[in-house]
């Protein structure tokens, strides 16, 4: 990438959604690419007719090596979706029509491809059949390949080359944050959505440094710009830093400090459970080094958002073994989550105005066995691997809880497993603070989800960047919700867990320790800090600190200030 004039720096904030620090070019990607429409003379449909079956030529060999991944790591029947995508491009529907609209109208052949593309995709999407309205899906896909290749537009490996960069959008999902994930990329700058969003929390995990909240940057950054990220204390983004401020950069990343004692034992002797959250098995690595034998979360929606298709029983069975096998003291697999800002690709759901509160975590699963069933096999059989145990996200209702209760009551006898892993519920709606004794009858676990717990509390969309100030884990009402429920658990025999982000957050993992919490879960990049926090802690002297805190706090009801003037950190 050759270098351009040089520009002017701008320091720019945003909401922090994982820290770290990188210094790399960006990327900045277009969710939709804009096309506009241009006239051309007749002598130049040649030249176009030419682009177009470049393209063509490209995009099958695109899904051809797709076809092949698939095959490889599901098999044939997971493989056959993407025949599909090929016919598609030989469909006289599609590539006849669309050239003779080109010799017709005489415009350039990617306005031809968007109209027609929107046509088959608005086209589809109304057919009652629910078969032939996924291929609506189908459609967008295989027009978008093509769109790209025509505009040049083939990702960061082809704008950037093997440099690692920084990705600039106005949005992603986490799936699309998955893609990108397996290039160079070292930083994320969001225009939309907050500290608690999915994709924030997949940063987090990945150890990638991510701000959101930018406005409208994704429409000044170009592709190729140079990007200052600091998220370790403050968010701190500049825009084409002048080569002072890369010197100060460089020099604060170079002075790491010495080296920090790291334990899971408080300094009056309470050993604490440290686990961590993973969404990926290649992960896994990770943990060994820090000497971390427990797995608090492993978010099993991954394996489905990265798949082109329902992932086998078998692939399922594979991963959530070495998953237990890597935590050999207590591995938590939680059922597929997704809905709302983590979808699937080859399962449409209907448009919802709230998708938040809408149809998805348990509520999708109860609804289909075809998926949940042969995920609980897998899971069960992964358990015989190690010590185990599966949660069910967003429990909400007492029914919810009966209708789990029979339906793994059912599996167990299919698998017929030599032990039963105990289950337990993700609490993350605040209705289930108040089923706890429905709760106990059926399960003596529950891990608390503060990132969902939190919007829900204060009706706040957490990928609104408009309201994120609103929805702080640190604020006086959300911390006495948050005791209510470890106390109410605890009198009704239920072990408590934390696997939100609140745990990752050393103000926050404090809070949690006066609560009463000891077992916690928490992104890999967060381990560290956290376990070189917990031997300057004596586990009752917090204790006393926070119970006070939350019964006369101080008179500006600011937690934050009060724990960090307690807790120097």
């Amino acid at each position: 990438m050759t270098e351009t004039a040089e520009k002017q720096s701008v320091i720019l904030k945003g909401i922090i959604g994982s820290p770290g620090a990188c210094l790399a070019r960006a990327y900045v990607f277009r969710k939709r690419i804009e096309v506009k429409r241009v006239e051309i003379a007749p002598d130049q449909v040649d030249a176009e007719l030419e682009r177009y079956n470049a393209a063509v030529r490209m995009t099958a060999t695109d899904i051809q090596n797709l076809r092949r991944k698939a095959e490889e790591r599901h098999g044939e029947k997971y493989a056959a979706i993407f025949d599909s995508h090929l016919l598609m491009l030989e469909d006289p529907q599609f590539g006849p029509k669309l050239i003779a609209r080109l010799k017709k109208e005489l415009v350039n052949v990617e306005s031809i491809v968007r109209d027609t593309v929107d046509q088959l995709h608005k086209a589809f999407s109304a057919i009652e059949d629910p078969y032939l309205r996924e291929r609506a899906i189908d459609i967008k896909d295989v027009g978008g390949r093509l769109l790209r290749h025509l505009m040049g537009l083939q990702g960061p490996a082809a704008e950037i080359g093997d440099e690692p960069y920084v990705l600039v959008a106005q949005e992603v999902t986490p799936s699309e944050m998955l893609d990108f994930a397996k290039g160079g990329l070292q930083g994320i700058c969001l225009d939309t959505g907050g500290a608690t969003s999915h994709v924030a929390i997949l940063a987090g995990a990945l150890g990638i440094p991510s701000v959101f909240g930018l406005s409208n940057f994704s429409l000044v950054a170009r592709t190729g710009d140079q990007i200052l990220l600091d998220t370790r204390r403050e968010c701190r983004l500049v825009h084409n830093p002048d080569a002072d401020e890369i010197a100060r950069f460089n020099a604060s990343v170079e002075n790491t400090g010495p080296e920090k004692v790291l334990s899971d034992t408080t300094a009056d002797g309470w050993r604490l459970h440290i686990a961590a959250n993973i969404v990926r098995s290649e992960e896994l690595p990770l943990l060994e080094p820090l000497k971390i034998k427990r797995i608090g979360l492993f978010r099993s929606e991954f394996i489905f958002m990265e798949s082109v298709d329902l992932p086998s029983e078998k692939f399922q069975t594979e991963v959530y073994t070495r998953v237990v096998e890597a935590a050999p003291e207590m591995a938590v697999l939680r059922t597929i989550d997704i809905g709302s800002d983590k979808p699937l690709r080859y399962v449409p759901l209907a448009h919802e105005e709230n998708p938040a509160m809408g149809f998805r975590s348990v509520r999708f699963s109860l609804a289909r066995p075809d998926i949940f069933e042969p995920q609980l096999r897998a899971m069960i059989r992964a358990a015989q691997h190690g010590n185990c145990r599966i949660i069910f996200p967003m429990v909400s209702v007492p029914a919810e809880l009966a209708a789990l209760d029979e339906l793994y009551r059912r599996i167990v006898d299919e698998v017929k497993p030599a032990k039963v892993p105990e289950w337990g519920i993700m609490l993350e709606v605040p209705s289930a603070i108040f089923m706890l004794a429905d709760i106990a009858r059926y399960t003596r676990y529950i891990s608390l989800g503060t990132n969902d717990l939190l919007q829900f509390f204060f009706a706040v969309d957490r990928t609104n960047e408009k309201l994120a100030g609103l929805a702080d884990m640190m604020s006086l009402p959300f911390l006495r919700l948050m005791g209510q429920c470890v106390s109410e658990a605890q009198k009704h025999g239920i072990r408590v867990g934390i696997c939100g982000e609140m745990a990752s957050d050393p103000l926050g993992f404090i809070t949690l320790l006066g609560l009463g919490v000891d077992e916690f879960s928490m992104r890999p990049a967060a381990l560290k800090n956290i376990m070189a926090l917990i031997p300057q802690l004596n586990r009752v002297q917090v204790r006393g600190i926070v119970q006070s805190m939350l019964m006369n706090p101080p008179d500006d009801n600011d937690c934050r200030a009060f724990l960090q003037a307690n807790f120097p950190i």
